[in-house]
């Protein structure tokens, strides 16, 4: 895929969050695919603490994540199907291409 075709602008803002009292999980567009990162806050969110990430090439492993990763917060598996609904009724993830990987050494 040439590179003119890819959307390289710097993402400021998660397009999805999910929080819940000091914790939360966000989902970022970045050029290989979706990171989603998850973890907590302390002193009224002046310090984040982030207790993973990982990026996704596809939106079933976003999905699969968020819910994963409330779930372990919250251990409630309603609480998991309460942020894929939210996911979904904010318009879900927006159109997003990832670049293709490099070939492995």
């Amino acid at each position: 895929m040439p590179r003119d075709e890819l959307d390289l602008r710097a993402i400021l803002q998660p397009v999805y969050e999910w929080k819940d009292h000091s914790r939360f999980v966000e989902v970022i567009p970045v050029q290989t695919g979706w990171l989603v990162n998850w973890g907590h806050y302390e002193d009224l969110g002046a310090k984040k603490f982030i207790h993973g990430s990982r990026v996704y090439r596809d939106e079933a492993g976003v999905r699969r994540r968020l819910a994963d990763a409330v779930l372990s917060f919250t251990k409630r598996p309603s609480d998991a199907q309460d942020a894929l609904t939210l996911l979904e009724r904010t318009g879900g993830l927006p159109h997003h291409r990832p670049a293709p990987l490099k070939d492995p050494l």
